[in-house]
């Protein structure tokens, strides 16, 4: 044994191993620390499934989905994609008011969606008013069964006024 460890070929695995154990140390450890990349090089515009955030989904996808679900009209799209940019554009600015407290936040962000269902309702037909609040309602039932945050959003109160 004395003999082998002697060896050249003993030191030169030795050394190898060695070697290749601090080489993967360094990696490790330099992967570990490396900072993140600066904002302007992270993901730039929406994913490519359209969603933004936890259930933040784009406002043009919402349209799509929507004339595909409810059949929309060329009117009806039209003011769908005008509530959804409106609605967008209020629920950004709630998200980046830092001065809110986390549950008036979520109470304005709660009122915000109610009111953007019932403009919603609003422009639809009947039928196509049933079809929502069946939308509408699976949804909730998903949210109840991810574990979803805080209390499920109230279905639309029924006889809704309609314009």
């Amino acid at each position: 044994m004395k003999k082998f460890a002697t060896s050249r070929m003993f030191r030169t695995a030795v050394i190898g191993m060695l070697s290749a154990g601090l080489g993967l140390s360094a990696a490790v450890a330099q992967q570990e620390t490396a900072p993140p990349p600066p904002p302007d090089q992270q993901q730039q515009g929406p994913p490519p499934n359209g969603m933004q955030g936890p259930r933040h989904m784009d406002p043009e996808r919402r349209v799509e989905q929507m004339q595909r679900r409810l059949n929309l009209s060329d009117s009806q799209t039209a003011q769908v994609r005008q509530i959804f940019a409106d609605s967008h554009a209020q629920m950004e600015t709630l998200r980046s008011n830092a001065s809110l407290a986390p549950e008036d936040r979520r109470a304005q962000m709660l009122s915000l969606h109610q009111g953007e269902q019932a403009r919603i309702r609003a422009v639809l037909t009947p039928d196509q008013q049933a079809k929502f609040d069946a939308m509408q309602a699976k949804m909730r039932e998903r949210r109840a069964e991810e574990g979803g945050q805080g209390a499920p959003v109230p279905p639309p109160p029924s006889g809704s006024p309609q314009q």
